[in-house]
């Protein structure tokens, strides 16, 4: 082939759409869902395809690339760094665990073979590790912005907030943070969700979440509902378990459904790789679920009595460490957004940022006005702490179309931090302060903020 005609090959090629991929860039980001604009029509969706020559346009498809492609033509390039970050986008950070070929049941003595459907046989969590240093978020510092729960200390504070009472209030609410793990992607998610394109699999991902037992005195006993409950070796193969007003709060992107609910698990007190004093428990019933503001709780086993007093126990600390906290503290740390969370599925740890900015979406009169009633439902629960009241309050945030704030922040989070609860001052509602916690929701890689939505009261 003459050098003329070489350049003719090479110009019709460079000519030419490049071939559309899913847009995973590396393995390290096997579960990192993005979601983005196509760069023809406009849709928003989690899964586009990426031109492969630059690796920055996406597509609905091929038709959309043929139709755009006159324009993008100037502008597409080969990308050297194309297993770097994501550019543009939205990350829904939940991580996706080895597979269950990784199942290892030597970690735990009470653990069912691997292979069975099930998650008795706790997944061998040395192998994350091995994936840490090529996370594209936090890997080029070795996640040293992440602190470990048994590493936190008050040095570890801002200046602004550095007080001991703080730090207390911190630490007690780190132990109400809990892994969730769901082993199943269920196949009602519609096309546009962050896990569209792992429907009807047993892939395992991991996420953050929050305990809150509201009513610890309403305690029930019935016959575990689990087919393949492990607790069956050590307490028979009819045994009970207790049933509470204890509630899971996530995301609703994590769980999306009773599908997904039927193949989740918790982990409490996950603090530590020996995995020391964590208390693993089911999930049973999915309860208020929120799209507008990516929020959802469960119900989850207690099969100890013991599990049930201690988690009573924190909930009382973690309520008096608060009431030490003077206003002045309160309004300051407002300033602040503090992460719990478990980053790749792993330890607990602590992130320290600060609030950027704050913007509504949704507000409209009839969205006002809906707001308006719920804060009257919830003033009548607050007042009275009964558990209708308080079902009463949740059916009317379930019901109502309400305004929603979006609060950003620079803390780091991870893949693994979808759910996860942040500490953001005190409101007060009644006269009386109680803690600002919202749940982690996601990470803009335009702004490198993360943000978090919370629906608005109107008083």
């Amino acid at each position: 082939m003459t050098p003329s005609n070489q350049h003719s090959v090479l110009f019709h090629l460079m000519d030419q759409p490049a071939p559309l991929k899913p847009d995973l860039k590396c393995e390290a980001d096997r579960f990192l869902p993005v979601e983005h604009d196509c760069a023809f029509c406009g849709k928003t969706s989690f899964n586009m395809k990426a031109c492969t020559r630059c690796w920055w346009a996406k597509y609905c498809g091929q038709t959309c690339q043929q139709n755009h492609w006159n324009h993008h033509k100037r502008e597409c390039r080969a990308d050297a760094q194309r297993n770097s970050f994501y550019k543009g986008g939205r990350i829904v950070e939940m991580a996706m665990l080895p597979s269950d070929d990784h199942l290892d049941p030597s970690v735990d003595e009470n653990a069912l073979s691997p292979g069975t459907d099930s998650f008795e046989a706790y997944i061998n969590e040395d192998a994350i590790f091995l994936d840490l240093d090529k996370c594209p978020k936090n890997g080029y510092n070795d996640h040293a912005d992440f602190i470990a729960v048994k590493e936190f200390s008050i040095k570890n504070l801002p200046a602004e907030i550095r007080l001991a009472c703080v730090a207390d209030y911190i630490l007690a609410e780190s132990k109400t943070t809990v892994r969730v793990l769901v082993k199943w992607t269920s196949k009602n998610r519609p096309d546009q969700d962050s896990c569209a394109r792992f429907r009807g699999t047993r892939n395992t991902r991991t996420a953050s979440g929050k305990y809150v037992l509201d009513n610890p005195h309403d305690i029930q006993t019935k016959d575990c509902p689990i087919p393949l409950c492990h607790r069956k070796r050590d307490l028979g193969p009819n045994h009970k378990i207790y049933e509470g007003d204890l509630k899971i709060f996530t995301n609703k992107h994590v769980l999306y459904d009773e599908d997904e609910l039927n193949r989740t698990v918790v982990d409490f007190f996950y603090d530590s790789h020996d995995r020391k004093g964590v208390a693993r428990e089911y999930a049973t019933k999915l309860f208020y679920t929120k799209p507008s503001s990516d929020k959802t709780f469960l119900k989850v086993t207690i099969h100890d009595a013991d599990l049930l007093q201690k988690l009573e126990q924190i909930d009382t600390n973690k309520c008096q460490c608060f009431q030490k906290l003077p206003p002045s503290v309160l309004r300051r740390m407002s300033a602040f957004a503090i992460v719990i969370s478990h980053p790749h599925g792993l330890p607990k740890k602590v992130s320290i940022g600060r609030v950027v900015k704050v913007t509504e979406e949704n507000l409209t009169d009839e969205t006002i006005a809906n707001a308006k009633s719920a804060a009257d439902l919830e003033r009548i629960w607050f007042v009275s702490r009964r558990e209708e009241d308080y079902r009463n309050f949740m059916a009317g945030l379930g019901k109502f179309n309400l305004p929603v704030y979006k609060v950003w922040y620079d803390t780091p989070t991870c893949q693994g931090s979808s759910g996860a609860p942040v500490i953001f001052g005190a409101r007060q509602c009644n006269g009386i302060w109680g803690p600002y916690m919202a749940f982690h929701s996601a990470y803009d890689v335009d702004s490198k903020l993360n943000y978090f939505k919370v629906v608005r009261f109107m008083d």
